[in-house]
């Protein structure tokens, strides 16, 4: 965290000093630098927002409600900056009892680890159904090439893959929702797409059958 920590701080420190340094610099400069430190202050605020996540889930489930993940993922569409991704959609009823705040932020980061990692304008699947009893999430992408020794470290914080090298993400989205999905009981199935890209299935337990963590 602190080394992540490190690269906001790097940027905006090198732009006050360039601006600093020159005993010329004129008002487009200054405005130059304060856009450079705005940007970097978003991704450090981010950072820390995600590391507050994962640190509140360590105290297991605080919420406890009935939630459709069809309703969680038409509202993370309609809100998600897609590009020129294409979605493909197939939502039916699929109820889970837990924190709704928490299964929106699950949905949304699968989401946002689609079009991220993504070729442009490639195509992302997101489906939700109920199985015997369980409701099950699965998000799918096109995108480049991943081995399936690596699908397993992608979940760990940090961890940037092949050309996910961008720090546009805090490197934290797939860490809080294996995070999420713990507290929830559910289960994680990532496994990689024959032709480039990766599909994401989370399984929650049937209602009053859930074995995550929980308090209160």
């Amino acid at each position: 965290a602190s080394h992540e920590l490190r690269t906001p701080l790097a940027v905006m420190r090198a732009a006050v000093d360039v601006v600093l340094a020159d005993p010329d610099a004129a008002a487009d400069d200054l405005r130059g630098m304060a856009a450079d430190i705005r940007a970097a202050v978003d991704h450090a605020e981010h950072l820390i927002a995600a590391l507050l996540l994962l640190a509140r889930n360590e105290r297991g489930l605080t919420v406890r409600e009935e939630t459709d993940l069809a309703t969680a993922a038409e509202d993370v569409l309609d809100t998600a900056a897609l590009g020129d991704r294409q979605v493909h959609a197939t939502l039916e009823p699929a109820l889970i009892s837990g924190d709704p705040v928490l299964a929106g932020r699950l949905v949304a980061n699968l989401v946002d680890n689609a079009i991220r990692y993504n070729h442009p304008a490639g195509d992302i699947w997101i489906s939700t159904r109920a199985i015997a009893g369980s409701s099950q999430l699965t998000v799918a992408n096109t995108g480049p090439l991943i081995t399936p020794a690596d699908t397993a470290r992608m979940f760990r914080p940090f961890q940037r893959l092949n050309d996910r090298t961008s720090h546009d993400g805090s490197g934290l989205g797939l860490a809080i929702v294996e995070s999420i999905a713990t507290i929830h009981g559910a289960t994680i199935d990532a496994r990689p797409n024959p032709g480039g890209g990766l599909a994401i299935d989370v399984t929650f337990p049937a209602r009053g059958q859930h074995s995550g963590r929980s308090t209160g």
